[in-house]
Protein backbone atom coordinates (compact mmCIF):
# COMPACT_ATOMS: atom_id res chain seq x y z
CA UNK A 1 0.00 0.00 0.00
CA UNK A 2 2.61 2.37 0.71
CA UNK A 3 4.25 2.24 -2.75
CA UNK A 4 0.92 2.27 -4.42
CA UNK A 5 0.57 5.40 -2.40
CA UNK A 6 3.83 6.47 -3.41
CA UNK A 7 3.63 6.12 -6.98
CA UNK A 8 0.49 7.84 -6.95
CA UNK A 9 1.92 11.28 -5.61
CA UNK A 10 5.41 11.06 -7.61
CA UNK A 11 3.11 10.99 -10.62
CA UNK A 12 0.71 13.63 -9.76
CA UNK A 13 3.84 15.81 -9.24
CA UNK A 14 5.03 15.08 -12.66
CA UNK A 15 2.24 16.06 -14.42
CA UNK A 16 1.24 19.31 -12.30
CA UNK A 17 4.66 21.03 -12.42
CA UNK A 18 4.53 21.39 -16.77
CA UNK A 19 1.25 22.67 -16.11
CA UNK A 20 2.30 25.12 -13.68
CA UNK A 21 5.41 26.18 -16.24
CA UNK A 22 2.54 26.47 -18.93
CA UNK A 23 0.26 28.80 -16.82
CA UNK A 24 3.79 30.99 -16.05
CA UNK A 25 4.78 31.27 -19.74
CA UNK A 26 1.36 32.38 -20.55
CA UNK A 27 0.63 36.39 -20.56
CA UNK A 28 -2.28 37.17 -18.61
CA UNK A 29 -5.56 37.93 -20.78
CA UNK A 30 -6.27 41.69 -19.36
CA UNK A 31 -2.55 42.77 -20.46
CA UNK A 32 -1.90 45.09 -23.27
CA UNK A 33 -0.58 43.65 -26.60
CA UNK A 34 3.15 44.49 -26.77
CA UNK A 35 4.48 47.23 -29.32
CA UNK A 36 5.22 45.51 -32.98
CA UNK A 37 9.37 45.48 -33.13
CA UNK A 38 11.11 46.90 -36.69
CA UNK A 39 11.94 49.67 -38.44
CA UNK A 40 8.42 51.69 -39.41
CA UNK A 41 6.04 49.48 -37.35
CA UNK A 42 3.88 51.80 -35.49
CA UNK A 43 2.08 51.31 -31.86
CA UNK A 44 -2.01 51.09 -31.88
CA UNK A 45 -3.57 54.39 -31.02
CA UNK A 46 -4.39 55.05 -27.44
CA UNK A 47 -7.87 54.89 -28.52
CA UNK A 48 -7.82 51.21 -30.53
CA UNK A 49 -6.27 49.75 -27.52
CA UNK A 50 -8.91 51.21 -24.89
CA UNK A 51 -12.09 50.13 -27.37
CA UNK A 52 -10.93 46.26 -27.57
CA UNK A 53 -13.06 44.23 -25.64
CA UNK A 54 -15.22 47.21 -24.80
CA UNK A 55 -18.65 48.37 -26.35
CA UNK A 56 -17.52 51.43 -25.15
CA UNK A 57 -17.28 54.69 -28.62
CA UNK A 58 -15.16 57.56 -28.01
CA UNK A 59 -17.12 60.78 -27.61
CA UNK A 60 -16.41 63.31 -30.61
CA UNK A 61 -14.37 66.62 -28.98
CA UNK A 62 -16.68 69.19 -28.50
CA UNK A 63 -17.78 71.88 -30.94
CA UNK A 64 -16.27 75.49 -30.72
CA UNK A 65 -18.17 77.94 -31.05
CA UNK A 66 -17.18 81.00 -33.34
CA UNK A 67 -18.80 84.67 -32.36
CA UNK A 68 -19.84 86.46 -35.61
CA UNK A 69 -17.92 89.40 -35.65
CA UNK A 70 -19.84 92.68 -34.68
CA UNK A 71 -21.18 95.24 -37.13
CA UNK A 72 -19.71 97.59 -38.52
CA UNK A 73 -20.71 100.94 -36.87
CA UNK A 74 -22.75 103.28 -39.17
CA UNK A 75 -21.13 105.90 -41.05
CA UNK A 76 -21.87 109.17 -39.80
CA UNK A 77 -18.97 111.20 -41.46
CA UNK A 78 -18.85 111.48 -45.60
CA UNK A 79 -16.04 113.39 -46.98
CA UNK A 80 -17.34 113.98 -50.55
CA UNK A 81 -14.15 115.24 -52.69
CA UNK A 82 -15.30 116.16 -56.30
CA UNK A 83 -12.14 116.81 -58.48
CA UNK A 84 -13.50 118.13 -60.99
CA UNK A 85 -15.00 120.84 -58.86
CA UNK A 86 -12.23 120.79 -56.72
CA UNK A 87 -13.95 120.89 -53.53
CA UNK A 88 -14.43 119.04 -50.75
CA UNK A 89 -17.87 118.58 -49.17
CA UNK A 90 -18.02 117.57 -45.47
CA UNK A 91 -21.50 115.70 -44.33
CA UNK A 92 -21.97 115.15 -40.88
CA UNK A 93 -25.07 112.59 -39.58
CA UNK A 94 -26.83 113.70 -43.49
CA UNK A 95 -26.37 117.13 -43.17
CA UNK A 96 -24.04 119.36 -45.07
CA UNK A 97 -21.32 121.19 -42.71
CA UNK A 98 -18.69 122.17 -44.89
CA UNK A 99 -17.57 122.93 -48.40
CA UNK A 100 -13.92 123.65 -49.11
CA UNK A 101 -11.52 124.38 -52.14
CA UNK A 102 -9.06 121.89 -52.18
CA UNK A 103 -6.53 121.46 -54.25
CA UNK A 104 -5.95 117.80 -55.85
CA UNK A 105 -3.22 115.88 -57.51
CA UNK A 106 -1.86 118.08 -60.60
CA UNK A 107 -1.15 116.77 -64.26
CA UNK A 108 1.20 113.00 -63.88
CA UNK A 109 -0.07 112.86 -60.36
CA UNK A 110 -3.89 112.17 -60.17
CA UNK A 111 -5.24 111.06 -56.85
CA UNK A 112 -6.81 107.89 -56.75
CA UNK A 113 -10.37 107.96 -57.22
CA UNK A 114 -12.98 105.42 -55.54
CA UNK A 115 -14.35 105.15 -52.21
CA UNK A 116 -11.74 104.57 -49.19
CA UNK A 117 -11.58 104.78 -45.00
CA UNK A 118 -9.43 106.59 -43.08
CA UNK A 119 -6.57 104.46 -42.19
CA UNK A 120 -4.13 106.34 -40.06
CA UNK A 121 -3.44 110.24 -38.98
CA UNK A 122 -1.06 112.32 -37.71
CA UNK A 123 -0.85 116.14 -36.34
CA UNK A 124 2.15 116.69 -37.94
CA UNK A 125 3.94 114.53 -40.68
CA UNK A 126 6.67 115.37 -43.55
CA UNK A 127 6.77 113.77 -46.54
CA UNK A 128 9.64 110.72 -47.02
CA UNK A 129 9.15 111.51 -50.72
CA UNK A 130 8.98 115.24 -50.96
CA UNK A 131 12.23 117.13 -49.68
CA UNK A 132 10.04 116.71 -46.44
CA UNK A 133 7.64 118.66 -46.95
CA UNK A 134 5.16 119.43 -44.16
CA UNK A 135 1.86 117.95 -44.15
CA UNK A 136 0.19 119.19 -41.17
CA UNK A 137 -3.27 117.55 -39.62
CA UNK A 138 -2.79 114.72 -42.03
CA UNK A 139 -5.59 111.76 -42.77
CA UNK A 140 -4.20 108.83 -44.89
CA UNK A 141 -7.21 107.13 -46.87
CA UNK A 142 -5.06 105.30 -49.74
CA UNK A 143 -1.27 104.47 -48.62
CA UNK A 144 0.34 107.34 -48.90
CA UNK A 145 -2.23 109.95 -50.16
CA UNK A 146 -3.86 111.72 -46.99
CA UNK A 147 -5.98 115.01 -46.75
CA UNK A 148 -3.80 117.92 -45.20
CA UNK A 149 -2.82 121.63 -44.69
CA UNK A 150 -1.24 123.50 -47.07
CA UNK A 151 0.48 126.93 -46.57
CA UNK A 152 0.04 127.58 -50.66
CA UNK A 153 -3.96 128.79 -49.80
CA UNK A 154 -3.55 130.50 -53.28
CA UNK A 155 -3.79 127.50 -55.50
CA UNK A 156 -6.81 126.27 -53.44
CA UNK A 157 -9.22 125.81 -55.89
CA UNK A 158 -7.33 123.77 -59.24
CA UNK A 159 -4.72 120.90 -59.25
CA UNK A 160 -1.29 121.64 -57.60
CA UNK A 161 -0.27 118.55 -55.42
CA UNK A 162 1.49 115.14 -55.94
CA UNK A 163 -1.94 113.52 -55.51
CA UNK A 164 -2.85 114.45 -51.83
CA UNK A 165 -6.03 116.64 -51.13
CA UNK A 166 -4.59 119.89 -49.84
CA UNK A 167 -6.40 122.21 -47.58
CA UNK A 168 -6.18 125.72 -46.48
CA UNK A 169 -4.98 124.90 -42.68
CA UNK A 170 -7.98 125.76 -40.67
CA UNK A 171 -9.35 123.67 -42.83
CA UNK A 172 -7.41 120.88 -42.35
CA UNK A 173 -7.45 121.20 -38.46
CA UNK A 174 -10.90 121.15 -38.67
CA UNK A 175 -11.22 117.96 -40.74
CA UNK A 176 -8.83 116.46 -38.55
CA UNK A 177 -10.86 116.53 -35.45
CA UNK A 178 -14.17 115.76 -37.17
CA UNK A 179 -12.27 112.38 -38.13
CA UNK A 180 -11.38 111.18 -34.65
CA UNK A 181 -14.39 112.24 -33.15
CA UNK A 182 -16.55 109.94 -35.38
CA UNK A 183 -13.54 107.66 -36.07
CA UNK A 184 -11.95 106.27 -38.64
CA UNK A 185 -14.65 103.09 -39.12
CA UNK A 186 -17.69 105.43 -39.12
CA UNK A 187 -15.85 107.91 -41.57
CA UNK A 188 -16.36 107.74 -45.60
CA UNK A 189 -14.12 108.94 -48.14
CA UNK A 190 -15.31 109.15 -51.64
CA UNK A 191 -13.29 110.89 -53.94
CA UNK A 192 -14.81 111.02 -57.69
CA UNK A 193 -14.56 113.24 -60.88
CA UNK A 194 -11.27 113.71 -63.08
CA UNK A 195 -9.09 117.11 -62.40
CA UNK A 196 -9.75 120.38 -63.18
CA UNK A 197 -6.95 120.28 -65.56
CA UNK A 198 -8.63 123.86 -67.02
CA UNK A 199 -7.16 125.19 -63.83
CA UNK A 200 -8.98 128.94 -64.79
CA UNK A 201 -12.52 127.04 -63.83
CA UNK A 202 -10.99 126.23 -60.24
CA UNK A 203 -11.31 130.31 -58.94
CA UNK A 204 -14.07 130.37 -57.21
CA UNK A 205 -15.91 132.86 -54.50
CA UNK A 206 -14.01 130.20 -52.04
CA UNK A 207 -10.92 130.44 -53.55
CA UNK A 208 -11.00 134.30 -54.02
CA UNK A 209 -12.07 134.40 -49.97
CA UNK A 210 -8.74 132.69 -49.39
CA UNK A 211 -6.61 135.25 -51.51
CA UNK A 212 -8.29 138.03 -49.67
CA UNK A 213 -7.89 136.99 -46.17
CA UNK A 214 -3.97 137.12 -45.78
CA UNK A 215 -2.44 135.26 -49.10
CA UNK A 216 0.71 137.65 -49.37
CA UNK A 217 2.74 135.64 -51.53
CA UNK A 218 2.69 136.03 -54.80
CA UNK A 219 1.08 133.20 -57.00
CA UNK A 220 4.41 132.09 -58.73
CA UNK A 221 6.34 131.83 -55.21
CA UNK A 222 3.75 129.90 -54.11
CA UNK A 223 4.28 127.61 -56.94
CA UNK A 224 7.67 127.29 -56.37
CA UNK A 225 7.22 126.22 -52.54
CA UNK A 226 4.38 124.61 -53.51
CA UNK A 227 6.02 121.93 -56.11
CA UNK A 228 8.06 120.18 -53.11
CA UNK A 229 4.44 119.71 -51.12
CA UNK A 230 3.17 116.01 -51.41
Amino acid sequence: MRSLAGSVALAVLLVGRPLAAQEAAEPPAAAAPAAPAGPGATAPAAGMMAAIGSDAVAAPPPAIALAAPPPPPPVTLVLNTDLGAQRLTVVENGKTRYTWAISSGRRGFATPTGTFQPQWASKMWYSHQYEFAPMPNAVFFHRGTAFHGTSAVGLLGQPASHGCVRLAPGNAAALFKLVHKHGFAATKVMVHGGPNLARRAGRTQAGRALLSEGARESRASQRRRSYWED
